[in-house]
């Protein structure tokens, strides 16, 4: 079947965020209902994000030309389906378990920054809409956490793999779709000889990719625990999912409107605003427990994991095309995987003696954004720009 460009890469981000709507928020319910317990959980999800950030570097350090990243997706999609199908099998052997789920994690990282270089190339060939694109994933992501958590509150907590194992054998059928044009042979973000090492030696990168970390590694206790957390206050799953599903769509307002809310926006400002609400958004979920105050606290998504994923994007958009690849798999193994691995780990650990205690060390975490974030970030900005 041959669709549009973007018509494809609007349904691989809706195949792929719908599957991650479920796997983030209702993986560690799982493996409760697997009879593993809050401190192993904790430790399951940490590793599994340093397997994420393994498999963004290994496998988008593979990719060496604009006519492989096709290929590389779908490769990604089906092995991804293949491990989630042995895991329900291999459920009750922790180390049989262990494996699959850092393979799985590898594979199903890969996908990330190999689909937004995938779209970096296509804005530069026939100028396609990432935005727009990027928006149906969002979307996606509400599907899979509010329409499979009502399912999930039906048939079980036991099913959740299968459900999971369902959605990525769409995703991967999805990918099998011809886009036209197909991405062509180029110069483009793919090829390129920047090394890691020397986009780090710029100070200001460096400053924002540490306090982006802080900011979004913070959301490690919520990633791990909340579903657990607020099951524990007697909040049913169907609820949860909600209440998940509610932040996912503040996230959506925020990036519709972005740009007119924050066109005159300084980057550095767009960073103390994210981490300040932060702050507050772990300071009231250490105290929240009934479902209206957690209703109006969701909506501060919108400016703790958008604002500042907004404005690090925009930083990027200054620095030379030929970085903006391994700028993006630094953003996204350090600061989705690496942080929220160790503060996962943290999380797990601190969980069991107190969940309140454990966001309030969550609330300390972003505070530290406040001190690393750079001051002058927007007039390095407009020097880049003349």
């Amino acid at each position: 079947m041959k669709i549009s460009a973007f018509n494809w890469l609007a349904l691989s981000f809706f195949g792929y965020f719908c599957a991650y709507g479920v796997f983030v928020p209702f993986f560690p319910v799982w493996l409760k209902s697997q009879a593993y317990g809050e401190e192993l959980i904790g430790l399951v999800i940490a590793s599994s994000y340093v397997f994420r950030f393994i498999g963004g570097i290994f496998f988008a350090s593979l990719v060496k030309k604009a006519s492989q990243l096709i290929y590389a997706l779908r490769y990604l999609a089906w092995s991804g389906f293949a491990i989630l199908l042995t895991m329900s099998f291999v459920a009750e052997n922790f180390w049989l378990l262990f494996i699959a789920i850092g393979l799985f994690a590898m594979v199903n990282a890969g996908g990330i920054p190999i689909s937004d270089t995938l779209a970096s190339v296509w804005q530069q060939q026939i100028q396609l809409d990432y935005g727009k694109a990027r928006l149906i994933g969002s979307f996606a992501f509400v599907v899979g956490v509010v329409v499979f958590g009502y399912v999930i509150d039906l048939i079980g907590e036991q099913n959740i793999v299968w459900i999971l194992t369902a959605l990525l054998a769409l995703y991967a059928v999805l990918q099998m779709a011809k886009p036209l044009p197909m991405p062509e042979e180029q110069q483009s973000a793919v090829e390129n000889t920047i090394t890691f090492k020397a986009l780090l030696k710029n100070n200001t990168t460096l400053r924002l990719i540490i306090a982006i970390s802080l900011i979004q590694g913070s959301h490690a206790t919520y990633y791990a625990y909340s579903v657990l957390y607020w099951s524990s206050l007697g909040i049913s799953v169907q609820t949860t999912s909600l209440l998940w599903g509610l932040s996912v769509m503040a996230e959506m307002l925020l990036f519709f409107f972005s740009t007119k809310l924050f066109r005159t926006w300084k980057v550095s400002a767009l960073f103390y605003l994210s981490a300040i609400a932060t702050v507050i958004r772990w300071a009231a979920l250490s105290v929240a427990t009934d479902v209206w105050s957690l209703t109006l606290i969701q909506t501060l998504h919108s400016l703790t994991y958008a604002v500042s994923h907004y404005a690090i994007i925009r930083y990027f958009t200054t620095q030379p095309i030929s970085h903006i690849a391994k700028l993006q798999g630094l953003y996204n193994g350090i600061s989705g995987c690496a942080a929220v691995a160790l503060l996962t780990a943290l999380s797990g650990w601190l969980y069991p003696v107190s969940p309140s205690m454990t966001f309030l060390v969550m609330m300390g975490i972003a505070a530290l954004a406040l001190v690393v974030i750079p001051r002058k970030v927007d007039a390095f900005l407009l020097k880049r720009c003349e």
